[in-house]
């Protein structure tokens, strides 16, 4: 099995995340949509710097995050923990990260906000569907 593929595959099938904030002893959490950009290992979310989680990213670039769906079923039970640095992308550079959103969620054309990008660190993926407990872990710098 190609750990990283199966890693991928599963980011791309799915557009919901969560992701945690924090700042000194401030956190939130918020759920948002992405893109990913399985090249890069980078995804891209659209969100309002003037949101609670928004201002905490501003202050610490370091966020970690989920992706995950809702099965019934222990053994359908598939999600990845993820860790990254979050940047909000800057007006001179947000085209070409606005029209890969854009294409995946045209209805964000109506509603302006600022598109940020998460560059992944690391990865945790369970995937019980292979094995109950099934683990694959990715690493962007091998420790």
């Amino acid at each position: 099995m190609n750990e990283l593929k199966h890693i991928q595959h599963f980011i791309a099938e799915h557009h919901l995340l969560t992701l945690c904030a924090s700042f000194n002893d401030n956190i939130w959490s918020a759920n948002c949509y992405y893109v990913f950009d399985s090249d890069n290992m980078v995804l891209y979310v659209m969100t309002s710097p003037e949101t609670r989680h928004g201002s905490l990213m501003l202050k610490n670039h370091r966020i970690a995050g989920t992706i995950a769906p809702e099965p019934s079923d222990i053994s359908d039970i598939q999600g990845i923990q993820f860790s990254g640095q979050i940047n909000l992308i800057d007006s001179s550079n947000e085209q070409q990260a606005l029209a890969i959103y854009y294409a995946k969620f045209p209805i964000a054309k109506n509603l302006p906000s600022s598109i940020w990008q998460i560059e992944l660190d690391e990865l945790k993926m369970t995937d019980n569907r292979i094995k109950f407990g099934f683990k694959l872990n990715w690493q962007r710098h091998q420790i």
